[in-house]
């Protein structure tokens, strides 16, 4: 990535603080720009500029992972043919009949950011008249829902209304590789192009302008043997989307969808892509902003400095513990891009410091000690247990039966009469629940804290389908702490995307408030919102909070185990 900065031609220091200040006032006159809207047709040919939005109403948000939304307010007028000049994109966007295709796109670009999104198929337009004049509302769903209405063939390669065998998709390979390797061969599936599953598909110099000229979503390259993504396995069939596969194997991995749209006049996507892309492609990747995997920085001082730990897992199973991380040394190879702004996942430094002159406005922290220090789940007895009463119950039963004379006559078995009888009294009350005390947060909490809970699922205990249900109520008893603000560009951070800010959605924060000294909160930006008015700046405001549920090795290797088993049940071979 690189960006317009003009190098530092002087000899001095007076002459680089000169420098500096001129492209930090050029930096700052970038952001208090508006953000630029621009509407396309179906078929994405350009329609117009939005200039003439209402005074408020109108705002872009983005979600972590899942689909945001854009919601534009356009004035609409007959008072005059100059009223109604002015007010051409709202008779457009209305009429859908001269339009030409009911769907409408749109593009918010600001920041370095590039959000596009289409209108929502339920209430993409609306029209209301009002005392306060008339105007059209537009509501447009975000790119990520793309994502969400392309499904997952188990064999793409074949013709999913002929033949699907195998039955279930079953591959194992890093995250992101398999995320976008699996998305790539869905689309040219729907597009009725012939590929080999055998080669790399997201290798660059297969990558080609020609293989993908009319697909409508192309996932950007990344060979396999580049991917540092954790391995796991993907499994999906044609009744699911790829979004809801995708969507808990990238929480637990940490990755994020980053999407753009590609527009006539744009560079090339990626090096030797070329730039005769048809105008509205979305290019989708996979990107890590978390850093977890080498460790990263949960908080810290501001006398000190953030601190760096990994997850670790108590002896229990179901608590977590976190270790730190000293004497690594510091890799700021990514900090040295000239032009180029941003925050590494490993090392993140950004953070917001509350006092008098700050850009942290309306600052909201919110701290709870968690839920009860001790956790119960289960429900039926663990495997075995009930099956050895039967069994028991059943032979003593034979063995009575057969040893009771009557008039000379032997009883039988007993074995299944008693079975009916006791079998119910007995069952699931032996070995059936397993009670965990969570010591590390009874220690955190004090003596006087709330005593038990229990897990709502009913599963066998002793057996790590248990152990995975005790661990997911923790997580919804954890304490949490998180904060929301909303923050001033430029004071002293700038927000953006694609080189032209500090952090983004996605990255690693942190913030302070005067009430708690120098103590650092840093967790993820799991959203955004940008208010858009004519009268006021563009705001960010900006939510943060922990994303990732912590998982263990062995909470892994059960859910690993689980999926395998079902998508092996769904081939036949389970």
């Amino acid at each position: 990535m690189t960006a317009n900065v003009v190098p530092f031609a002087g000899s001095n220091l007076d002459d680089f603080a000169m420098w500096a200040r001129e492209i930090r006032e050029t930096r700052i006159a970038r952001i208090a720009k508006p953000p630029r809207i621009t509407l396309y047709d179906g078929n994405w040919n350009y329609r117009g500029v939005c200039a003439n939005l209402m005074a408020d109403g109108s705002s872009v948000e983005l979600k972590y992972n899942d689909t945001g939304a854009i919601h534009l307010e356009l004035p609409i007028s007959l008072d005059s043919a100059e009223a109604k000049r002015s007010t051409f994109l709202a008779h457009w966007a209305l009429d859908q009949e001269s339009r030409g295709t009911s769907n409408i796109h749109v593009i918010v670009e600001k920041d370095g950011a590039r959000i596009g999104g289409r209108t929502d198929p339920e209430k993409g337009v609306t029209l209301i008249r009002s005392k306060d004049g008339d105007k059209v509302v537009l509501e447009f769903l975000e790119d990520t829902q793309e994502l969400k209405h392309v499904h997952m063939a188990a064999s793409p390669f074949l013709p999913v209304s002929l033949v699907q065998q195998p039955k279930e998709q079953f591959l194992w390979a890093p995250v992101d590789w398999g995320g976008l390797s699996t998305l790539g061969w869905n689309m040219l599936r729907v597009q009725g192009t012939n590929f080999n599953v055998n080669f790399d598909l997201l290798d660059p110099s297969t990558h080609s302008n020609g293989l993908w000229a009319q697909t409508q979503i192309v996932p950007m390259p990344k060979p396999i043997g580049s991917s540092v993504a954790p391995t796991t396995i993907i499994t999906g069939n044609i009744k699911q989307s790829w979004f809801d596969v995708m969507a808990p194997i990238l929480e637990d991995a940490e990755l994020m969808i980053k999407t753009r749209r590609f527009l006539k006049g744009d560079p090339e996507p990626w090096p030797g892509a070329g730039t005769n892309w048809r105008q509205g492609t979305l290019f989708v990747d996979i990107v890590d902003k978390s850093g977890w995997q080498a460790g990263t920085s949960l908080g810290g001082n501001l006398a000190t400095g953030l601190l760096r730990s990994i997850a670790n897992v108590t002896s229990n199973y179901v608590e977590d513990s976190y270790d730190l991380i000293t004497g690594a040394p510091v890799d700021t190879t990514g900090y040295k891009l000239p032009g180029v702004l941003g925050t590494q996942p490993p090392h993140p430094y950004v953070v917001y410091r509350d006092g008098d002159v700050t850009g942290v406005q309306d600052f909201q922290l919110t701290r709870g000690a968690g839920g009860p220090c001790r956790i119960t789940a289960g429900g039926q007895s663990m495997p075995g247990v009930n099956e050895l009463f039967e069994a028991a119950i059943g032979y003593a039963g034979d063995v009575i039966g057969d040893n009771i004379n009557i008039a000379g006559y032997g009883v039988g078995s007993l074995g299944g009469i008693l079975n009916a009888f006791l079998m119910p009294i007995i069952k699931n009350s032996v070995l059936a629940y397993m009670s965990v005390p969570l010591i590390g947060r009874a220690a955190q909490q004090g003596w006087g804290h709330y005593i038990e809970t229990s897990a709502t699922n009913v599963t066998q205990a002793y057996t790590p389908t248990a152990i995975m249900d005790l661990r997911k109520r923790r997580r919804e008893t954890d304490p949490d702490t998180a904060f929301s603000f909303t923050v001033a560009s430029g004071i002293p951070w700038l927000i953006g995307d694609n080189g032209q800010g500090h952090w983004w959605l996605g990255d690693r924060v942190g913030a302070t408030t005067k009430y708690l000294g120098a103590r650092v909160y840093v967790t993820r930006c799991r959203s955004m919102t940008l208010p858009i008015s004519r009268e006021e700046p563009a705001v960010w405001q900006a939510k943060f909070g922990d994303l990732r549920t912590q998982q263990d090795a062995l909470e892994k290797l059960v859910g690993l185990v689980g999926t395998t088993a079902t998508a092996l049940n769904a081939i036949g071979i389970g």
